[in-house]
């Protein structure tokens, strides 16, 4: 049997395992525990061929590097026509925005172009240059109405002459967006825009391939103002000022990464004549200026729910200033266009059956189909999993420990580029409590355990019980120690942030399961969405009853599925279409006030699997 390393076909002989071949053919592969399966070290990435994944597996490999093929060497029995790549290339970066799709048809992305060459002014012939540009287009178009903007009459006869009236429109429906010298189609382009509570990411298209041309993100400038949507509610209610430096702030940042997308890419900004944006109900408002006043009051009604056909000079975009800005709907309330993006984005998982979407962020979205109904509901989880709020808290950034096993050893650290750790993100946060729990330094109910107790001491050995220390917050765990100075500590206050956030989030899902009386058991898949999901560990989500306990194999991971769904819309307005009337049949549920959301949220606190 032959199997792919690498571009190198390698034969394998019977009865070896994966890692046993690499190693009789001296490939890259780490083997710290002689293929034990404990170190968790031995990642390739399976392109073709991958099985699915062992429970060992599950705790070892994050979400979306078992998303993306990778695999534990030592675990996989090699089939025919495998293909894998090992070594450095066999790893899977953490990266912000990350897509799970990169090419696809953009036949009926909206924009288009047609090129026509215009007939020669006479004394005989004195029609205008619009009527005589109008006339050519007719022949072509089957659209009656056309219409053209100011700008474009204020420059049309120059640009006609330029090229011995030969000309190239390009158009969105019955407009015309530009009109171009020239015969030959020119460079078209558009992006798709995800405004994340935290995080904003943009990525540039060309919509004449459907390739994605670059991939751009940075904090969300709104973050000054506060770290959840409450919190810049709050600021904006204010006063109308408070409000611009929330619409400023988050226009500033997409337009940086317009200019540095555009720069890397080497086109101009006027080049780009479409905009996707997506964003929940509390972002949609914030970047349009919209009144927020009641959306942080029951009955939580916002300004605009509809879908939004904007000019990218009324939004203050730098891009074409004719460029369309399509703006998703939103479902109600804290329900906003980002979970419908994600629902697009994840269409392939949620083609049939009973499925749970879950959109894991600062405001965390759900959406729950049963076959024939859907439903969608939120929860503020605030911004733990994002690291704010966690005494050592970061961002998913170098020095960041996004990894951590604890046993008998010791702790063992991931930490996001090497070297020493400067700091915790939120996996790592998640899997911190994770291991704390399952080596007994922490209780059930999330307290650390005193190293003074008899029996504590009983249960854990010197190395971890000197790691419990009092802290100026109560009592702390050391998760490294820094010599030169402040060690990175997990501190009581801090499990307590992550037990509200998971709390919340389990509570949620427990509250939308109840209303369409099902139970986990129900449903074929829970697919996990948002680019932190993509870096969980997903046997750790699950141990401290993020999620409700159910068969690993069925959560599934789809990337940043809300952004996914952005490029969707972008490269295909039917796609856009189908989910706005997908849209209309989803039932916004509101947990704010609810008895039973609150029940589940106090039964959701505790470090432990939730059974339901």
């Amino acid at each position: 049997m032959q199997i792919k390393v690498n571009s190198e076909s390698l034969a394998v002989a019977e009865g070896e395992n994966l890692m046993e071949t690499l190693l009789r053919y001296n490939q890259p592969v780490t083997n710290i525990c002689n293929g034990q399966g404990s170190c968790g070290k031995c990642k390739v990435q399976i392109i073709t061929g991958a099985p699915a994944p062992t429970e060992l597996e599950y705790q070892k490999l994050s979400a979306g590097e078992l998303a993306t093929g990778v695999r534990l060497a030592c675990l996989v029995q090699p089939q025919p026509e495998m293909a894998l790549v090992c070594g450095a290339s066999g790893n899977v970066d953490r990266k912000e925005g990350l897509l799970f799709i990169e090419q696809a048809s953009s036949e009926y992305c909206g924009v288009s172009q047609v090129q026509v060459n215009l007939d020669l002014p006479t004394l005989e012939d004195e029609r205008g240059d619009w009527n005589r540009l109008l006339a050519k287009l007719q022949e072509t178009c089957p659209i009656t109405d056309l219409k053209i903007g100011l700008s474009q009459l204020q420059t049309l006869s120059p640009v006609i002459r330029q090229e011995n009236l030969a000309v190239s429109a390009v158009m969105w429906k019955d407009q015309i967006l530009a009109v171009l010298p020239g015969a030959e189609k020119a460079p078209v382009y558009g992006v798709a825009i995800d405004i994340g509570t935290t995080n904003i990411a943009v990525a540039l298209y060309n919509l004449e391939t459907g390739a994605m041309v670059r991939l751009a993100a940075a904090e969300n400038g709104q973050t000054r103002y506060g770290a959840d949507v409450i919190s810049r509610i709050e600021f904006a209610n204010k006063g109308v000022s408070n409000r611009n430096l929330l619409r400023e702030a988050v226009t500033g940042t997409i337009n940086g990464l317009l200019n540095k997308l555009c720069n890397a890419a080497e086109i101009a900004s006027n080049q780009i004549y479409k905009a996707v944006v997506v964003g929940n109900t509390t972002m949609h408002h914030l970047f349009l200026g919209l009144d927020v006043s009641y959306l942080a009051l029951s009955p939580f009604v916002s300004v605009c729910n509809a879908d939004l056909e904007l000019d990218a000079s009324e939004v203050g975009f730098v891009l074409h200033p004719q460029a369309k800005v399509i703006m998703f709907p939103n479902v109600g309330g804290f329900v906003g266009g980002d979970t419908l993006g994600a629902i697009l984005g994840s269409e392939e998982l949620l083609a049939t059956g009973r499925h749970l979407l879950i959109d894991i962020g600062t405001n965390c979205e759900l959406y729950l189909q049963d076959g024939t109904k859907m439903w969608a509901c939120s929860t503020a989880a605030g911004p733990a999993f994002e690291g704010a709020g966690i005494t050592h808290g970061v961002r998913a950034q170098p020095g960041a420990i996004e990894r951590v096993a604890i046993d008998e050893q010791g702790v063992s650290l991931a930490v996001i580029g090497g070297g020493a750790a400067t700091g915790i993100c939120g996996s790592g946060l998640i899997e911190a409590v994770q291991q704390m729990r399952k080596a007994r330094i922490i209780s059930q109910s999330g307290t650390i355990n005193d190293p003074n107790d008899l029996e504590v001491q009983a249960e854990l050995v010197p190395e971890l019980l000197t790691r419990i220390r009092d802290g100026q917050q109560k009592r702390e765990f050391v998760l490294a120690y820094n010599p030169d100075g402040e060690d990175i500590v997990l501190t009581q206050h801090d499990i307590s942030q992550l037990q509200l956030a998971k709390g919340a989030v389990c509570a949620g899902i427990r509250t939308l399961l109840d209303i369409a009386g099902l139970s986990v058991a129900d449903l074929d898949s829970i697919v996990l969405a948002g680019t932190f999901a993509t870096h969980l560990n997903l046997a750790s989500t699950v141990d401290i009853g993020l999620i409700p306990h159910l068969s690993l194999h069925k959560l599934k991971t789809a990337g940043n599925a809300a952004h996914a769904g952005a490029v969707k819309a972008l490269l295909d307005q039917r796609a856009f279409t189908g989910l706005r009337q997908q849209a209309n049949k989803i039932e916004h549920v509101e947990l704010g006030g609810s008895a039973t959301f609150s029940m589940y949220f106090m039964d959701s606190m505790c470090i432990e699997p939730c059974e339901i």
